[in-house]
């Protein structure tokens, strides 16, 4: 790669902005014209999100005559949502100038000291399920605002009532948490009263450093599940810390969860909370082709003689973390791992991800599945434009061994506020999943998914490794465990959903269906400015 694309990468991160959604199909473009070889710099796909400024002058490294036609559509869509700069009259009107006066934002105010921009955010569907009748009326608002070229900030605010599906309702009455969402009120019916908020700052003292604080979540992976952080839990308070110094990129990620207690009284205080401190070093030898390696410790700060306080040596930017750990004698849950992605052939991408939750070798002499073997793989393969224009598959494979993410201390285990913060079914699993996505239209998408997740369970008395929210000292055998152990449970999900970009607005019409064991069902959803929550169960 030559020296002006790397240099061109660095200055995607000086000027500041908001956060896209995890979920945003602006993602998949960028990713899909990368692996066909139409932008000519990196395209970051190993973490997300990316920030608005960085996505729209990737879009302006898009050869965009090389382009096919219903990849320009995707494209004009694209870079009208994040292109602050587009002139009013290249923008198509579909809605009164009075409510929406540029297109996009109902509220636009501009100075030479930066920018501020307020719009509503919607999200309405309607539908049934074999448990009856099925519905979401979310309503908010977001806030943006751009000082200079080094500050961003972000706030929104959503307020919704919904009946889900069963399946993702079911583990309420055990876990007392909602996929993806904090402090829910449950109301007739099997349906749920909740809000959600997010906000941040984003910082950048020079252009290869960048600085976000706020509440947000992440994902990091170059997969469609994460096996180490993913974007399946609710929010959280977190410093992400992102350097970029040619072929090379460094992560520090230091965060504050939630160790959740069901049915918490009021007057024992606030809910628990630990701390998460992650960093990812990421290679690029050149555009197309990464490889990365990743670590992270959960920190809890009480133990059985009382509350530790705070441990500063986490917070050293470059450090070991499972040398520094085991030198401090502490009893927190260490993490490592590796990851790669490759694109060839313009038109594939292999990738895969590793992650370690603890490992000995010395434990191989005494016999085969020590319990304590504690890790988590993946293997992945896509493919763009096979067969027919726009046609995208995916196929992924997920591995998990028992015990892995779990702690002797439930308080360290991988999760935040009662939900797994890597693959949304925790451990003990094996899943096999394929993913289409089609175009045939521009501003139709035809999106399409099929998983098989096998997983051991726990028995009521005996616990085999197939529970996060379980201390992994009680565990069953010493040797001989296995993939699948306990008690075999296998979910099938069919999942289709079919969006319809009326014009080039942020404007989105769908139908989705699914079929999740003897749950079927489906609904019709009208969304303005959001990002559909990507179905990862």
């Amino acid at each position: 790669m030559s020296r002006r694309h790397w240099l061109g990468l660095l200055t995607l991160l000086w000027a500041q902005d908001a956060d896209i959604f995890v979920g945003s199909e602006i993602y998949t473009y960028l990713e899909r014209w990368d692996v066909r070889g139409w932008v000519d710099t990196v395209v970051p796909m190993e973490t997300r999100p990316w920030g608005r400024e960085e996505a729209t002058l990737l879009l302006l490294h898009t050869d965009t005559s090389r382009l096919p036609r219903l990849d320009r559509a995707r494209y004009a869509r694209a870079l009208f949502q994040l292109n602050d700069s587009l002139p009013t009259r290249s923008r198509l009107r579909a809605l009164p100038s009075w409510l929406f006066p540029e297109g996009r934002d109902a509220f636009v105010a501009r100075a030479p000291w930066g920018s501020l921009y307020l719009g509503p955010l919607l999200h309405f569907s309607l539908g049934r399920d074999s448990s009856g009748r099925l519905y979401q009326n979310t309503r908010g608002a977001y806030l943006r605002a751009r000082l200079g070229k080094k500050v961003g900030l972000y706030a929104d605010l959503l307020e919704t009532q919904a009946r889900p599906p069963i399946y993702i309702t079911q583990r309420y009455p055990q876990q007392l948490t909602l996929w993806g969402e904090t402090f829910v009120k449950p109301f007739r019916n099997g349906a749920f009263d909740y809000a959600n908020t997010r906000g941040y700052l984003t910082y950048s003292p020079i252009p290869a450093v960048r600085v976000k604080f706020g509440r947000d979540k992440g994902f990091w992976g170059p997969g469609f599940q994460s096996l180490f952080l993913s974007d399946y839990p609710p929010e959280y308070l977190y410093l992400h810390i992102r350097t970029r110094l040619g072929r090379w990129e460094y992560h520090n990620f230091f965060a504050q969860l939630i160790d959740f207690l069901p049915n918490k009284p009021d007057s024992w205080g606030a809910q628990p909370r630990k701390y998460l401190a992650l960093h990812q070093l990421i290679w690029r030898p050149a555009r197309g082709i990464s490889v990365g390696a990743f670590e992270g410790v959960m920190y809890n700060p009480w133990t059985p003689l009382g509350r530790r306080g705070l441990e500063a040596t986490y917070f050293i930017p470059v450090i070991f973390y499972r040398t520094a750990e085991q030198a401090l004698g502490s009893p927190d849950n260490a993490f490592l791992g590796a990851f790669g992605r490759a694109n060839f052939l313009k038109r594939f991408q292999a990738y895969g991800q590793l992650a370690i939750d603890d490992y000995n070798f010395g434990k191989r002499k005494e016999g085969r599945g020590w319990w304590g073997n504690k890790y988590a793989f993946q293997v992945g393969l896509k493919g763009f434009d096979l067969g027919l224009p726009t046609l995208d598959l995916q196929l992924e494979l997920n591995q998990v061994r028992p015990y892995t993410y779990s702690h002797s201390n439930v308080a360290a285990a991988w999760t935040h506020h009662g939900q797994y913060l890597a693959h949304p079914y925790g451990t003990n699993l094996r899943e096999l999943t394929a993913l289409l996505r089609y175009q045939p239209l521009p501003g139709f998408t035809l999106e399409a998914r099929a998983s098989q997740i096998d997983q051991g369970r726990n028995t009521p008395t005996e616990n085999w490794g197939g529970e996060v929210f379980q201390s992994d000292v009680t565990f069953r055998q010493e040797f001989g465990n296995r993939v699948l152990q306990g008690q075999l449970v296998r979910y099938r999900l069919l999942q289709g959903r079919l969006s319809y970009q009326p014009f080039v607005v942020p404007l989105y019409v769908e139908v989705e269906g699914f079929v999740r064991g003897a749950a079927q069902g489906g609904f019709v959803t009208l969304r303005w400015m959001t990002a559909p929550k990507v179905l990862r169960f």
